[in-house]
């Protein structure tokens, strides 16, 4: 299996930037990226992130307002935190010299035993298995898993098959598979180098696996946006520490709706819940957090999605 599916990869591996000049720093920031986003969204953010910062001292000299501004749209935020915050510890506590090997890069803020396995197996060639969603497919279908595929268990299964040089090109392989040609919906399995030792193929029970964990419907709430604006400005806040989506600035959200004119509203949802908010042209109530920011200014900081969305409704976009 080990032999087709290298050869496989060797000739049918797509061409990406990260996959260039293999360093740590490159290899760690397109794992991060690559978390929950799709491969075409994040390929012109990597390239414009490498300018901005093209090492992991830029990275760390820089001010998280600027590290969240790069990030601006790509989603998950707390990525980029974690980012910035293993640059520090990279830069600052160990001379700019990256982790090697599995255990050391899960010390690391926001690696996790995928991104420790994929990081290490490319870099150092660390022989660990990295199992993401595209390899608990892949493993699914090849070893027919009629439960909810669990990361553990994957490991074991593939880990026989793991070669001892190249491990790297192993893991990106499976999920490159994946991502290609074993995919959720219609996979083509005509084209699949592992199709001969295919337990769900032989079985025609491709299109039955994985079989997905029941998910909950997420919840809905309302919100209310407090809209200011006064002499071009706009009344916005930024986000504390504890905060989701900390760190970035946006509009005041507001439970109970003050007392003011409706403009209408957005729709934003989230991994795990989903918003209506109601935008209102009111005055600051006594001790809101914030400040007014001048329209001409907002390119210059990080917002949200949503806050993008209400500046849309609003045509105060900078």
């Amino acid at each position: 299996m080990t032999d087709e599916l290298l050869e496989w990869f060797r000739a049918n591996k797509r061409r990406l930037p990260w996959r260039v000049n293999r360093s740590p720093y490159r290899v760690w920031l397109s794992e991060v990226m690559l978390q929950q986003t799709r491969v075409k969204t994040v390929i012109p953010y990597f390239e414009r992130w490498l300018q901005r910062f093209p090492d992991i001292n830029a990275l760390a000299a820089a001010k998280l307002d600027e590290v969240l501004k790069a990030w601006e749209g790509l989603g998950y935020y707390r990525r980029a935190r974690n980012l910035h915050a293993a640059a520090q510890l990279v830069a600052h506590e160990r001379g700019s010299v990256f982790p090697t090997g599995y255990e050391s890069w899960l010390e690391l803020p926001g690696i996790g035993p995928y991104a420790a396995a994929a990081i290490s197996s490319i870099v150092d060639g660390d022989s660990v298995v990295a199992v993401d969603g595209n390899v608990k497919r892949v493993a699914a279908r090849l070893f027919l898993i009629e439960d909810v595929p669990d990361a553990k268990d994957v490991r074991e299964r593939l880990t026989p098959y793991l070669p001892r040089k190249k491990p790297g090109d192993f893991n990106e392989a499976l999920m490159e598979l994946g991502a290609t040609i074993c995919k959720r919906q219609k996979p083509t399995c005509p084209d699949c180098p592992l199709i001969a030792t295919c337990k769900a193929y032989a079985a025609g029970r491709v299109d039955e696996l994985p079989v997905g964990a029941k998910r909950k419907k997420p919840p809905h709430h309302k919100r209310y946006a407090l809209l200011h604006l006064k002499d071009g400005r706009v009344w916005l806040r930024q986000r504390g520490p504890d905060e989701m989506l900390n760190g970035l600035w946006g509009f005041v959200l507001l439970d109970k709706r003050p007392a003011g004119k409706s403009l209408g509203s957005v729709k934003h949802a989230y991994t795990h819940f989903s918003l209506t908010v109601t935008l209102v042209l009111t005055d600051v109530p006594k001790d809101t957090a914030g400040e007014f920011v001048s329209i001409t200014k907002l390119d210059k900081l990080a917002l949200s999605t949503l806050d993008k969305k209400i500046l849309a409704r609003l045509d105060l976009n900078p």
